[in-house]
């Protein structure tokens, strides 16, 4: 075969479509995702799992244990399953969250507003780490607890540098933890 007759291929184009988190909010306001769960990261929009049993349980559990220390101030302070914006082209869904102080109502909420973000793993434990844990950190959220399902563990993180925690606490469920921004403690179980 000779130089003339070899056929170059043009080179590799991407056909993925990127998207901007006004973008991905716009999508989901109009429904377009209907009641899929997905988080648009790095651009692209992952479709996650729905939450089974376990995973649900221990949302529920961390909830009513949040709710339950912050009182009065717990409507104003607590949620589960919010969008939170961490900027250009990332929108992750946390399980659970703790205000800094009370939000007026935005549609999606935004690091500077968060004191705690809660994820639960029962099948997500590196994903939570690896891919979740250095976008929180990097956005500054202050908090960061991992609830480890399968080992019955709560590694909790906090004082962020970057994209990563100065400070990680692992307790077992059963033994005190110490609520963010309060006095008091709760027990997982």
């Amino acid at each position: 075969m000779n130089e003339m007759s070899r056929v170059l291929a043009p080179p590799a184009v991407s056909y993925k479509a990127r998207f901007t988190t006004a973008e991905f909010q716009h999508m989901c306001k109009v429904g377009a995702f209907g009641d899929m769960k997905v988080e648009l990261i790095d651009g692209e929009i992952e479709r996650l799992n729905l939450p089974k049993n376990d995973h649900a349980r221990l949302q529920s559990q961390i909830m009513f244990e949040l709710l339950r220390v912050m009182g009065r101030e717990a409507l104003d302070r607590v949620r589960g399953e919010v969008g939170i914006d961490l900027g250009n082209d990332t929108v992750l869904g946390g399980d659970a969250t703790l205000f800094r102080h009370a939000v007026a109502d935005p549609d999606w909420l935004r690091p500077e507003h968060i004191l705690l973000v809660v994820e639960v793993s029962v099948t997500t434990l590196g994903r939570d780490l690896e891919m979740k844990l250095p976008r929180y950190a990097a956005a500054g959220i202050p908090h960061y607890w991992v609830i480890d399902a399968k080992r019955s563990l709560v590694h909790a993180h906090s004082d962020p540098v970057e994209r990563d925690y100065k400070k990680v606490l692992t307790v077992r469920f059963g033994e005190p933890l110490a609520v963010p921004g309060t006095d008091a403690t709760i027990i997982l179980s």
